[in-house]
């Protein structure tokens, strides 16, 4: 499966080079490149949901081959698009079509693996994504430099079409375990004081929709901080992309592993931190190397926030409305993907490109922050992570203080009652 998904996400990366790159040679300013990079952001927020209900309804294998192949179709009109406004609409298409694996995949995952794995788990999913799209974006930049942007975009949309079919090859023989197919779920114990999932998720959104205006910007204004403010070439550009994803995707399931074994609380305030040290290295970036300086802490701090993050709002969420509860998880990401190049646009336009990862810095600061003061410091071990499949091991659980949202990633350090 892992391997399938990759040939989609190669694609995925040759758009988020070429597309930034081809705004930038039909000369439009930068509030138009912002608005139209957003439009990938917008597409994933609109889209998401509607994949997840789909997940959760009649399983996984028919909504992802159909996101699959809907994402082909979707680059095509990118390719054949000649204006700024066209650009956009179809990016948003494209990115609509294209989110539908997230919520499918991290579903599968969460309804799978055992909650003390599951940061793990999911870590190792998005690091496929993320390599993938790092080599696509590196591909992509040498790519540019020797033949057109739209020829690249054709390439790309043979890539989806091709996953697909791999993915209908995987699901041959295979008996759906997921959505309202699945097992039912083991009975839930109900504790007064223990957070609810309505607030865990308000916590959440919070964290990741700051950090992702980041990550978002970070998207779509790199390459132009590299070919437009630094000079260097696309295949320059294409590198920094790789960096950045590489180094990203390898460092992940280290990540999630630090947060199974540290707690949520500390490793997302870490991950806060460390990549807004990253953004103000590039803000202040006048070479090539201080690029890849801030690349690598941004990375490190991405590796650290979101695969806490992911966990904690998987092992909180029933398993019946699991995929939906993972589509929304990802809409607030995707809120965060749509602000990023929008105000990352808005103080390029006012004060330089460098205002904007300033900006995009005091965002992620603020995700720190909230982990930070939302969080309990007090934490237990939750009582779902106690519990085997078919509920064959013990429960182990604390009441957590009264009024204090428990850090579920890290084990008590209370003796037992």
């Amino acid at each position: 499966m892992i391997a399938a998904l990759f040939v989609s996400t190669f694609a995925t990366g040759l758009l988020l080079i070429a597309v930034p790159l081809e705004l930038r040679g039909l000369h439009a300013n930068p509030g138009q490149i912002g608005i139209a990079l957003s439009m990938f952001g917008l597409g994933m927020f609109i889209f998401e949901w509607v994949w997840g209900v789909l997940a959760d309804r009649i399983g996984y294998r028919i909504p992802m081959i159909a996101s699959l192949i809907l994402y082909a179709g979707g680059i095509l009109l990118l390719a054949r698009a000649d204006s700024v406004f066209l650009i956009a609409i179809a990016y948003l298409l494209a990115s609509g079509m294209m989110v539908g694996v997230g919520p499918i995949g991290r579903s599968f995952l969460g309804t799978t693996l055992p909650p003390r794995y599951q940061a793990t788990g999911l870590a190792l999913l998005a690091a496929q994504w993320v390599i993938g799209g790092a080599v696509g974006s590196g591909a992509g930049g040498l790519l540019i430099d020797h033949i057109p942007i739209r020829n690249v975009l054709y390439v790309a949309a043979f890539m989806p079409a091709l996953s697909a079919v791999l993915v209908f090859l995987v699901f041959r023989g295979y008996t759906e375990a997921g959505g309202r197919r699945a097992m039912p779920e083991a009975p839930q114990t109900s504790r007064p004081n223990g957070p609810s999932l309505v607030r865990v998720m308000i916590i959440t959104a919070s964290i990741v929709l700051l950090f992702q205006i980041g990550a978002g910007g970070e998207i779509a204004l790199l390459p132009l901080l590299v070919t437009s403010h630094l000079g260097l070439s696309a295949s320059t550009a294409g590198t920094a992309m790789f960096i950045v994803g590489m180094l990203g995707g390898l460092l992940l399931v280290p990540g999630g592993m630090a947060s199974d074994r540290w707690g949520r609380r500390a490793t997302m305030i870490a991950g806060g931190v460390i990549s807004a040290a990253g953004f103000a290295v590039y803000a202040v970036a006048g070479a090539f190397g201080a690029v890849v300086i801030g690349a690598v802490l941004r990375v490190v701090g991405a590796s650290l926030l979101w695969p806490a993050a992911t966990a904690w709002i998987s092992e909180s969420s029933p398993r019946r409305s699991h995929a939906l509860a993972m589509g929304l998880f990802g809409e607030f990401e995707n809120v965060g993907v749509t602000l990023g190049p929008l105000l990352g646009g808005l103080a390029w336009s006012l004060a330089g490109i460098q205002a904007a990862f300033v900006t995009y810095a005091a965002a992620s600061l603020l995700a720190a922050l909230v982990a930070a003061v939302s969080i309990g410091r007090r934490s237990i071990r939750p009582l779902s992570s106690a519990l085997e499949p078919l509920g064959a091991a013990q429960a182990e659980a604390q009441g957590p203080v009264e009024g204090d949202v428990r850090d579920p990633g890290q084990a008590s350090s209370e003796p037992a009652g």
